[in-house]
C-alpha cells in the first residue's frame, strides 16, 4: 500500500498483532527468513537510496494485494489502482471485497518530493496543508526527513475538525523480499504520521518495501499500526501487514 496515504481511522478494533500467511510460487525462500509478522525476508543492509523518480507513474495501472489485520481471522483481497489525474498528480484508490474504496491524492513537488494533499479512508475525508510527506525526491538509507503539517479532517466516527502534527519519512536500507508476486530488490522506509484532530490523538506507522528492480511497481509489502486515541483513551488500534499477489491486473 501506499506508505500513510490511506490508513483506516474509522472503525473500532484493538486486535493482537497481524500476521502474514501466504504462498510464493517458488523455492526462492532459500536464504530468507521470517520475520514475526510473516515476511519473507534476506538480510537488512544498511546503504542504498530510493529516488522517488523511481515510485512515480503517468500511466494507469491496477495490482492486487493480500492483507490481513489484526481484527480479522481472513486476509482480505485488496486492488490498488493509481490514475494520474493531471501533470504531476495521481490518485491511488484500494478498493477490498468488503470495504467501501479509500483513496489518497499525491502530487509530485518542484523540489522533487511526492507530497500527501488529502486522502479518504472509511468514511474520514482528510486535506494537507502544509502537504504531508510520502517520500522526499531521494532517500538514503540512514536518512530522517521531518515535516510540519496542518490537517483538516470531516465525517466519521470522530467527526469533523482541525488540527497538526508531523509527517517523519526514514531511510532504512535495501533488502530482498518475496512476497506471492515474486522476489524484489526493495529500499525499506519507515513512515510515520502523527497528528491531532479535536480531542483524537492519531498515529500511523509503517514500514514499506518500495521495489528497485521493477519500475513503477511501488510497495510490494508492508506493515503498520493505526492507533487513535480520544481524551487519552485508546478507542481504535489496529496493525496490518499487506503483500503484491498480481502486477498490472487486468479486467
Amino acid at each position: 500500500m501506499a506508505p500513510l496515504a490511506i490508513m483506516a481511522i474509522g472503525a473500532i478494533g484493538c486486535g493482537g498483532k497481524a500476521v502474514a500467511q501466504y504462498d510464493t510460487p517458488s523455492a526462492s525462500s532459500i536464504g530468507l527468513t521470517t520475520t514475526d509478522s510473516g515476511l519473507r525476508v534476506g538480510e537488512l543492509r544498511e546503504s542504498g537510496v530510493l529516488a522517488a523518480e523511481h515510485f512515480w507513474t503517468d500511466t494507469e495501472r491496477r495490482d492486487r494485494f493480500l492483507r490481513f489485520t489484526s481484527d480479522s481471522s481472513e486476509p482480505e483481497r485488496v486492488l490498488r489502482t493509481i490514475m494520474p489525474e493531471g501533470d504531476g498528480v495521481i490518485r491511488i484508490e484500494f478498493g477490498g471485497e468488503s470495504s467501501e474504496p479509500n483513496w489518497a491524492r499525491i502530487v509530485l513537488a518542484e523540489s522533487g518530493d511526492i507530497l500527501i494533499d488529502s486522502n479518504l479512508a472509511n468514511g474520514i475525508e482528510s486535506t494537507f496543508e502544509p502537504q504531508a510527506l510520502f517520500l522526499p525526491a531521494v532517500l538514503n538509507a540512514g536518512d530522517d526527513v521531518v515535516r510540519e503539517i496542518a490537517v483538516e479532517s470531516k465525517g466519521g466516527l470522530f467527526g469533523s475538525g482541525s488540527g497538526g502534527g508531523t509527517s517523519t519519512v526514514s531511510g532504512i536500507g535495501t533488502q530482498v523480499i518475496e512476497v506471492p508476486a515474486g522476489v524484489y530488490e526493495a529500499f525499506v522506509v519507515d513512515s510515520q504520521l502523527a497528528f491531532s484532530v479535536g480531542p483524537a490523538r492519531i498515529k500511523l506507522t509503517q514500514r514499506a518495501w518500495f521495489a528497485l528492480n521493477v519500475s513503477g511497481v511501488g510497495v510490494v509489502a508492508e506493515e503498520g499500526e493505526e492507533l487513535v486515541r480520544v481524551f487519552g483513551v485508546t478507542a481504535h488500534r489496529q496493525s496490518r501487514v499487506s503483500v503484491l499477489t498480481e502486477t498490472r491486473v487486468r479486467d
